[in-house]
């Protein structure tokens, strides 16, 4: 981690231009159903990531919430756990029987390769989409290093944190076409998790190829808008920077989750009650977040206090 710097301001740009097309919202095109989609989710847990600290119990208020509320599936958006000591906080997550979803995050690695976290998991790809309803869902896998000869390699065992900032972070190139790839054949309006954040970042020196990402979404984007058709992408979900942000660009909604656990601002400063939200998809055209809020275990800062509440907060985005 590093101490946070400025916030960036929303910005809409597209290769130092400006997407002029009007953005419409095609939730009563795309919706014939006319059914809300409804998910929960939970970012950062960061289980056994300090020392020995279990947050199983965490985890467990998140479960037991999902399994009295049933939406149509969950999904945590990285940093859950490291593969040494994870076996009881797998055990929880999988007491919920409906769909589950996971996103790949930095320190998910920190004590194995990709793969073997991958298999603790039940995670077949490290990248994916699926649909839900009349909406299609990416995740993304940023956790790659850049070399400097180009070539793409995986985290493994925290190896991460030993290359330069600009170096990690990336979406490797066959993921990217992919990417390209599963936008241009899905005809649902559509969705994006990822754990580290290409958009509202304080941390400008690890976003990686972010603007690649972001380009993919606006070409897509521009592709409908050029036919007469509703965005492909409207919404992404990141974590990551353990902040609650919200933010617009180009017609696409950003959303950085809280962590679940703690704010970081050069030391971790851990909150009483585990932060996670719920979504929902209203055919109305509405994207509508329920978020908990929680305070600090002790006295902290009033800096770290205002400036980084112990919050998800609740939105109630309009998208037509």
């Amino acid at each position: 981690m590093h101490t946070r710097r400025s916030f960036l301001k929303t910005v809409s740009i597209v290769g130092g231009g400006i997407l002029t097309a009007p953005h419409v919202f095609g939730f009563e095109s795309q919706q014939p159903s006319g059914k809300k989609i409804r998910f929960g989710i939970i970012s950062d847990l960061h289980h056994r990531q300090w020392g020995t600290r279990e947050e199983v119990e965490r985890l467990k208020v998140f479960i037991d919430t999902c399994i009295e509320q049933n939406p149509d599936f969950i999904i945590q958006c990285g940093d859950l756990c490291r593969s040494t000591g994870a076996e009881p906080l797998m055990k929880e997550w999988n007491r919920y029987l409906g769909k589950k979803y996971h996103v790949l995050g930095n320190h998910d690695m920190d004590s194995s390769d990709k793969p073997t976290i991958m298999q603790i998991w039940n995670m077949e790809k490290p990248y994916y989409s699926f649909d839900q309803g009349d909406f299609h869902f990416v995740v993304l896998d940023r956790n790659c290093i850049k070399k400097e000869d180009g070539a793409y390699i995986d985290y493994a065992s925290g190896n991460w944190g030993r290359h330069p900032r600009k170096a990690i972070s990336h979406c490797d190139a066959e993921q990217l076409r992919w990417l390209a790839d599963d936008l241009a054949k899905t005809k649902k309006q559509t969705l994006v998790f990822m754990h580290q954040p290409i958009f509202l970042s304080d941390f400008s020196d690890d976003i990686g190829n972010a603007n690649e990402v972001l380009d993919i979404f606006d070409k897509a984007n521009h592709a409908e808008r050029k036919a007469g058709r509703p965005d492909k992408v409207i919404a992404t979900f990141m974590g990551h920077d353990h902040d609650d942000r919200y933010g617009e660009r180009n017609g696409v909604h950003y959303f950085m989750l809280n962590s679940a656990t703690y704010a970081y601002s050069s030391g971790a400063y851990f909150y009483r009650d585990p932060l996670f939200a719920f979504v929902t998809l209203d055919p109305a055209g509405k994207l509508i977040i329920e978020g908990r809020s929680s305070s600090y275990n002790d006295s902290v800062p009033e800096k770290i206090s205002s400036r980084f509440p112990a919050k998800i907060s609740n939105r109630d985005i309009k998208l037509t």
